[in-house]
This record gives structure tokens, sequence and C-alpha cells, in this order.
């Protein structure tokens, strides 16, 4: 028997968000999303160095 999972794996990504409610808008240029998009990818390179840098004060 097949365990199920507690992760939703149909969940709405920040990024197909902004794409979706971008797409809303017919004279979107595209500016707004490539600015939170960089947003988003500079917060999870943070949180990864963070991590890292936790990781390595519990040696």
């Amino acid at each position: 028997m097949a365990e199920k999972s507690s992760i939703d794996t149909n969940s709405m990504t920040l990024t197909r968000f902004i794409i979706k409610e971008q797409k809303k808008v017919p004279h979107a240029t595209g500016d707004l999303t490539q600015l939170l998009v960089s947003l988003q990818t500079a917060c999870k390179v943070i949180s990864s160095s963070v991590r890292k840098a936790g990781i390595a004060k519990l040696k």
C-alpha cells in the first residue's frame, strides 16, 4: 500500500503566481515580474548562505 505524502505538490509557487498575475494585465512589460523574480532569487541565495554559516559554526 502506497503512503500518502503530506507535501502538497499542486501548490502555487511565487514565480507561477507572479507570471499568472502579469498575464492579467495586457499592457504589462514584464519589468515588475523580472524585479520580483530577482528579489526572490536574492532571498534564496541569502537564505542558503545563512544556513551554511549556521552549519559551519556547529562544528
